[in-house]
């Protein structure tokens, strides 16, 4: 996915749908082939189970079920906007629920590494309204050439524990965040 995004609140789609809470929203993207369609913004009304206090917000189209496909893949006419609108959303929950922590997690590495990539170069506009954090989610297991490490898992890999995002945090291969942890930045 070679797209740059440039996240800004006041570049977004119009929703059809909040609801009382801000924990569910609506719009309609327009894809690059001109047909328009629904993207739901749903963030989960309980907090995770291994973080504390963070509520999962899902994105993306509906299913046949009705639930959101949060890996359907759409080629969006403007990514800049469709992240705006999501990431704003996410403010507005915020605003609402200030002590509560939002997570958005990346799917697959491909959807990690442009979420992650997305922060890096918006960083310095959403530092203004969030503090930020990644979080390695999944177990890796760790191979040296032909041999093993007696211990294969990289067990820093499987704790989650929240890490600082911030401008000067470059991301590897090796070092790779699947999870992203919002709060709302205190003004002081």
């Amino acid at each position: 996915m070679a797209v740059r995004v440039k996240i800004d609140f006041d570049k977004v789609y119009d929703f059809d749908e909040i609801s009382p809470g801000f924990n569910l929203s609506s719009f309609n993207t327009r894809l690059q082939d001109g047909k328009e369609i629904p993207l739901k913004v749903r963030i989960s009304n309980q907090a995770h189970a291994l973080l504390p206090n963070v509520y999962n917000l899902a994105f993306g189209p509906l299913n046949k079920q009705g639930k959101i496909d949060d890996r359907a893949e759409l080629t969006h006419s403007d990514y800049s906007k469709v992240f705006s609108t999501i990431l704003f959303s996410a403010y507005a929950y915020l605003k609402q629920n200030p002590t509560h922590y939002l997570g958005i997690d990346g799917s697959d590495n491909t959807r990690a590494f442009f979420y992650y990539r997305a922060l890096q170069r918006n960083f310095a506009y959403l530092d203004r309204h969030f503090n930020m954090f990644g979080v390695k989610y999944f177990v890796r297991i760790t191979r040296f050439g032909k041999t093993q490490y007696d211990n294969p898992f990289d067990f820093q890999d499987i704790m989650p524990y929240p890490y600082k995002i911030g401008l000067d945090h470059e991301i590897s291969q090796n070092n790779m965040y699947n999870y992203f942890i919002f709060t709302l930045k205190q003004k002081s």
